[in-house]
């Protein structure tokens, strides 16, 4: 029996429907189910996945948008539709009713975004699982699996970016010519925030703050808003003697901070004329508006660093007990002296008028 027309014919079929499979994944018009489903290898992976190959829009009310990669012009989402991964998305109302939409990520992964709001999404390379939120404009809430694994998730802006989230969370972003600001809840689970030289490991539920960059980069407003979270701020570099070698180690150093409500981070850079290094002036103020550390220090350069300045209204109250203790230890002395000089002349008075008496 000859068999070779029936091989020929099964290569051909199979070479076919792998080039459907990747065409379809890599299609803008893919409306009904995502690539995955339709590759036998992918979707082992995907039991190991949280996420689909592209964004699927959910909900649509009002006029959403979207403008997919490498294109010029605006199409208007679709419910059910999936779009590629670096699509723009935006979402404007008639002023009637609300404008909102929803996009999912993955069967438990989703983001809402009501009306003004503009985010995207960051193209990947085949085989990446991590996904990337790029905020543009407006309230976004995040909805991601509580045991999400570090790492896969991260929401990004140009001068900050959070990561490792997992649970809910709220952004409400604002852009201008010379820099931004956002507000950054974590509702529940957690997430890790970091900037130009800072940082914060762990915001956890109920934790909120807020960061406005002006000057083009140039300076940087923390402010705790809710909730009491660490940060660790840059030191800059310091140098360290290594006792067995006796050689100088230059290591980063960083300032850890409790940033509660009312609490307050600035941190001031700018530019070396000479060299163009970037030198930074950082303070840190409490709750009432008292300072509590002052830093000073250029990048890469740990003989250009002035320490942590701290501001104490501890010391001071204890310099100031100690002065007053040493004013009293001077007056208890000086009126001592006058006593005793009186007991000395009482009885030389007293010899002269028994002198005057014999006489």
């Amino acid at each position: 029996m000859n068999l070779t027309y029936p091989i020929k014919k099964a290569a051909v079929i199979a070479t076919a429907s792998v080039f459907a499979v990747c065409s379809y994944a890599q299609d803008d018009a893919a409306d009904e189910k995502p690539a995955e489903e339709n590759s036998g290898a992918a979707v082992v992976k995907a039991a190991d996945k949280f996420f689909y190959p592209l964004i699927r829009c959910r909900e649509v009310r009002g006029t959403v948008q979207v403008l997919k990669p490498r294109t010029a012009d605006w199409v208007d989402a679709e419910e059910g539709r999936y779009y590629p991964l670096g699509s723009i998305v935006r979402v404007t109302g008639d002023g009637k009713v609300p404008a909102q939409t929803v996009f999912e990520f993955g069967d438990k992964s989703s983001l809402v975004a009501g009306d003004g709001v503009e985010f995207s999404t960051k193209e990947i390379k085949i085989g990446d699982l991590k996904r990337t939120l790029v905020l543009r404009k407006g309230r976004v809430d995040l909805k991601l699996p509580l045991q999400l694994k570090e790492g896969f998730f991260s929401v990004e802006a140009p001068n900050f970016k959070c990561e490792s989230l997992a649970g809910e969370s709220r952004f409400d972003y604002s852009s201008a010519d010379d820099g931004d600001e956002v507000v950054v809840r974590c509702v529940t689970g957690s997430m890790a925030l970091s900037g130009s030289h800072f940082k914060f490991p762990r915001l956890v539920a109920a934790n909120q703050l807020r960061i406005t960059t002006t000057g083009k980069g140039l300076f940087s407003l923390i402010k705790g808003e809710s909730g009491d979270c660490k940060a660790q701020l840059d030191q800059g570099l310091v140098a360290e003697r290594n006792f067995d070698t006796g050689d100088l180690v230059e290591k980063a150093k960083t300032l850890d901070f409790t940033l509660s409500p009312q609490c307050v981070i600035k941190i001031f850079r700018a530019k070396s004329k000479v060299g163009g290094r970037t030198v930074v002036s950082m303070m840190t103020f409490g709750s009432t508006g008292d300072m509590k550390n002052r830093i000073a220090f250029a990048e890469g350069r740990s003989n250009v660093n002035s320490g942590e300045l701290v501001v104490s209204t501890k010391v001071a109250e204890a310099d100031k007990a100690a002065k007053s203790n040493s004013a009293d230890e001077e007056t208890e002395t000086v009126e001592v002296k006058p006593a005793e000089e009186k007991k000395s002349e009482a009885p030389k008075k007293e010899e002269k008028k028994e002198e005057d008496d014999f006489i």
